[in-house]
């Protein structure tokens, strides 16, 4: 079986995208090195990881999704004589093996308005077909399969739960000279409460900043750091600032990997809080890393995180503000986030998700 992986992701700092794709190339070796695999990447971008040494790198032309997907993915196809290609959210309309596609969710159809126009445009029109012609489907947790079975009636039974795993560098961390260095580093305040995401509207940046804000009045003196691509920066920068916010929040921009750690098990809480989500990468990195954490109650997030973490509305910013003071202020509870995050995020393996994927291949071509 010689699969292709579409990894074009890699090196974009696409956020979950980026990170799942990197991980199901690093699972897949982990259960099956000798697997024939190849991964499609954009040009100049697989050489930088080092996961993708461990199999043939096929740089595509360009990277626009309007040419890389009708056209140079078939090609390659059939280059590389696949057996079975491996694409997220579209595929090509003729594609010549069978494929499988990750659909990590469809916020397209539940949140139209939180993505870029032409990029709503693209997954409407070419979702629906897609999912008919492909062998099977990658979802990242069962909620988004629910939602893909019921909005797309794509048979359950066609729909395969892949779940990301979590990177074993995300850990506790109690070396204090690592974490002031990095609050050095990035001139972050001593108290701080965290957030990774790329800034969109569904990710509800000025919900969450409201309540950070009203902190004070509880006498806590924490502010916002927030780290993460600016994909719709300059609306939600501009909401900030009519309400006064901007001055209580930091921006660090996007953050290598390699200081995540030390900087989640710096902060004081972790808060995630968006209004929809298809799994919530930096949740699981949070838990693993034994932080206080506060999500929303999106489906998705709710089945990552199960009891490891606190719940509210996503609407409401008196709850997140309750939450996020709870889990400050409360010791017991701070105590159990300790100990259950990290025991939740060990659900999340590389073998399960390397075993879970290349069964679905198997099955695709069954």
């Amino acid at each position: 079986m010689r699969i292709g992986i579409d990894a074009h992701a890699l090196g974009t700092r696409a956020g979950g995208n980026e990170t799942y794709v990197r991980q199901l190339l690093r699972a897949i070796h982990t259960v099956a090195p000798e697997t024939d695999l190849v991964a499609l990447v954009n040009p100049n971008a697989g050489k930088r990881h080092v996961v993708c040494r461990e199999f043939p790198i096929i740089p595509l032309a360009v990277r626009s999704s309007w040419v890389r997907v009708p056209i140079l993915l078939p090609m390659a196809a059939i280059r590389q004589r696949l057996d079975i290609l491996h694409v997220q959210y579209t595929a090509p309309p003729y594609c010549p093996c069978p494929y499988v596609v990750a659909l990590h969710d469809v916020v397209w159809k539940r949140f139209p308005e939180t993505l870029m126009p032409v990029e709503r445009y693209r997954l409407q029109l070419l979702t629906p077909g897609t999912l008919r012609r492909a062998r099977r489907v990658f979802c990242l947790t069962n909620a988004i399969k629910q939602e893909v079975a019921e909005i797309y009636r794509v048979s359950p039974e066609k729909i395969d739960v892949v779940s990301p795993a979590v990177d074993p560098m995300y850990r506790p961390i109690s070396d204090e000279s690592a974490l002031t260095a990095v609050r050095e580093r990035y001139r972050l305040p001593q108290d701080y409460i965290l957030c990774i995401s790329t800034l969109q509207p569904r990710k509800n940046v000025v919900r969450l900043a409201q309540a950070v804000a009203r902190l004070s009045e509880h006498g806590l003196p924490h502010r916002l750091v927030l780290t993460g691509r600016r994909t719709f920066y300059g609306p939600i920068a501009e909401e900030l600032e009519k309400r006064g916010l901007a001055d209580q929040i930091i921006f660090t921009g996007y953050l290598d990997d390699a200081d995540l750690p030390a900087l989640i098990c710096g902060a004081a809480a972790f808060a995630y809080v968006s209004i929809y989500e298809g799994f919530g990468f930096p949740v699981v990195e949070a838990l693993a890393s034994g932080v206080p954490v506060l999500i929303s109650t999106a489906a998705a997030l709710v089945e990552v995180a199960g009891d490891a973490a606190l719940k509210c509305d996503p609407y409401d910013v008196e709850a997140m503000e309750s939450g996020l003071v709870r889990l400050l202020t409360d010791s017991a509870l701070r105590r159990h986030c300790a100990e259950a995050g990290p025991q939740r995020a060990r659900r999340f393996t590389f073998e399960d998700m390397g075993r879970a994927a290349l069964e679905g291949y198997r099955k695709a071509l069954a």
